[in-house]
């Protein structure tokens, strides 16, 4: 981060970890020095248990001709390899003037990494009460004992005149719990924004996606696990950097949300409830059925359409395919008023005896906008000697691998938040080889969707034969039926009776 931001400084603030097990697992003494660093403006290195890295931090020291530095840490260091000819300060500022600073507990400070990254994470310089090491009387905290003999008289307590950077650095630092405290201290002291992510993914949270998206033309570094390779990491970051948000903010589907949608299509109310009413009574009726659910919900509940695009048929049309493909201009009309309404669409396929993906490529220019995702029925995908209503139909997992990775490509090559896949379900044997279906695409949040109906104990013990066999990194969905269900649950029951607790629920 020092080589990344800082071109040249006369002062650096380095802290030697102690050998001792108790002082390496707490970094007793780190929330002072990373409180100088930020508040002098100047890099913080950190020597290893026993002097590792030493080749390292000279090195550094070196680069950036440093002139003087402020030590904490381990007195028994090898202090007079970096000093050199160089001046050596004590770092005098106590945990307490630290927590201080910051209006944190005192606690929060030097007590476990987590702590530390989130207190370094939130430093600026403004509102410290910078190191001053101008007072020899500064008292000096036993958890920040000054290195080497300061008795020495060739020690001073007082600071060479040195400017701080001109400018701060237009860089964004995004971090994690498990980054390294000294590197967001060194990029809050070189004037770097530093944003904590919960999972390494900066489409994650809103706060996230404006952040890269305001740095789209500046260095955007990340520190610590979770970002995982670089090509996956530029990736997204380049949709961040769009700026374009979900309905409730970021550019993640779950879990920073739930959904609640309407099913149906817009030829009436025959094929579910979305076409019950005309397309703002239908956006002002989901609105409201989502607001029901925000009661018992930690996370913002998003309202939905799972909007038909395809529609099984008993007749078979002239391509032969029993399935109506609904016009493009038909289906426009009620994703815009969705996205002006906050609402989020999924378009639904039933492809009748062609596959897939055949069919959902037709949609691309709609499945190209940032808030539409996609739905695949199995019910309705039949065999070559299948009609609708005589068979419920089946698909393998090798089908829904290559929609979804369609799917997924599109959205990784046009910079888009990350997308619903959601496939529907009602009987284990409806989708074949479940256990190879591909779910390491993070352009997507996969949903297997219990659609149902009944009574509440026979779509419960549905609910829970589905679950035994759901794979790992599924996000469950489950649908209510106005009709047909006897009798529907509320939403209360619907968000406390099952569990786990779906990420979606659907009317039809």
């Amino acid at each position: 981060m020092s080589r990344a931001l800082f071109e040249r400084s006369p002062v650096a603030v380095v802290f030697a970890r102690h050998d001792d097990e108790g002082y390496a697992r707490t970094d007793a003494g780190l929330g002072p020095a990373a409180s100088a660093a930020a508040g002098l403006h100047v890099p913080l290195l950190v020597l290893g248990p026993g002097g590792a890295g030493l080749a390292e931090v000279t090195a550094e020291l070196d680069r950036l001709d440093v002139e003087t530095v402020v030590g904490y840490g381990d007195p028994a260091a090898d202090w007079p390899v970096l000093r050199g000819e160089r001046e050596m300060l004590a770092g005098p500022m106590t945990v307490a003037d630290f927590s201080s600073s910051l209006r944190l507990p005192a606690t929060a400070v030097g007590v476990g990494p987590d702590a530390i990254v989130a207190s370094v994470s939130a430093l600026e310089s403004e509102a410290l009460q910078v190191l001053d090491v101008t007072q020899p009387e500064s008292p000096a905290a036993p958890s920040s004992s000054p290195p080497g003999d300061l008795s020495d008289p060739a020690t001073t307590d007082v600071l060479p005149e040195f400017r701080a950077p001109d400018q701060p650095s237009p860089a964004l630092v995004l971090a994690t719990a498990t980054s390294t405290p000294a590197s967001l201290a060194t990029a809050r002291a070189a004037g770097a924004e530093v944003q904590v992510l919960p999972d390494g993914d900066p489409r994650s949270t809103p706060a996230a996606v404006r952040a890269v998206h305001a740095h789209a033309q500046a260095p955007i570094l990340a520190v610590g696990d979770g970002f995982g390779p670089a090509d996956r990491f530029t990736a997204r970051v380049g949709a961040a950097a769009t700026g374009v948000e979900l309905p409730g903010g970021g550019q993640t589907v779950f879990p920073g949300r739930r959904m609640v949608a309407l099913y149906g299509h817009p030829s009436g109310p025959s094929l579910g409830a979305l076409g019950e009413q005309d397309i703002d009574a239908t956006m002002a009726r989901v609105r409201e059925l989502a607001a029901q659910y925000q009661p018992f919900s930690d996370e913002p509940v998003v309202p939905a359409l799972d909007l038909i695009a395809s529609v099984a048929s008993s007749d078979p049309g002239p391509d032969g395919d029993y399935s109506n493909e609904t016009p493009i201009d038909v289906l426009e009309p009620w994703i815009e008023a969705a996205d002006e309404a906050g609402v989020y669409v999924i378009l639904d396929f039933q492809s009748g005896r062609t596959d897939f993906l055949s069919q959902v490529r037709r949609y691309e220019e709609l499945l190209a906008r940032p808030s539409v995702g996609l739905a695949l029925d199995p019910e309705w995908r039949l065999a070559p000697d299948q009609v609708p209503l005589e068979q419920i139909g089946t698909v393998g997992a090798a089908e829904l691998n290559a929609t979804s990775t369609w799917l997924a490509d599109l959205t990784r090559d046009r910079a888009l938040p990350q997308k619903l896949f959601m496939v529907h379900q009602f009987r284990v044997d409806m989708i074949s080889g479940r256990e190879d279906l591909d779910v390491s695409r993070s352009e997507l949040a996969i949903t297997l969707h219990a659609d149902g109906h009944g009574t509440p104990g026979e779509k419960l013990e549905t609910w829970g034969a589905l679950q035994g066999v759901m794979p790992r990194g599924i996000w469950p969905s489950w649908k209510n039926f106005y009709d047909e269900d006897k009798p529907m649950l509320t939403p209360a029951q619907t968000y406390t009776l099952i569990d786990p607790k779906p990420w979606l629920v659907t009317y039809q």
